[in-house]
């Protein structure tokens, strides 16, 4: 009986386990193209708010500002992989479950 029920638990995690991976997929394209997209616009903020403030044209709250905002975009995707991985390991887990 025991087997029995952890074969019909098996056989339904399959289409989770298809479901995460499409998922993961998801997840690492869209972070790619968001790490190409926040890291120009993360550059571009600090760079302008560094030869705003050299140039004097920005004060230093503002120049910080300029600063800040780019560290925000330059860490989206870094929180991105950190989601992907976490969608990996219960991939594996859940992988792990089946072939058990």
């Amino acid at each position: 009986m025991r087997k029995v029920i952890k074969l019909i638990c098996k056989i339904t995690a399959l289409p989770i386990a298809a479901a995460m991976t499409l998922i993961q997929w998801i997840f690492i394209f869209l972070n790619r193209i968001s790490g190409v997209i926040t890291g120009i616009l993360s550059g571009l903020f600090c760079l302008v708010g560094i030869a705003g403030l050299a140039f004097g044209i920005v004060s230093g709250p503002e120049c910080m500002k300029m600063l800040i905002i780019g560290f925000i975009l330059f860490i989206i995707p870094h929180i991105g992989n950190w989601i992907t991985e976490r969608i990996l390991s219960l991939r594996c887990c859940l992988s792990d479950f089946i072939r058990s």
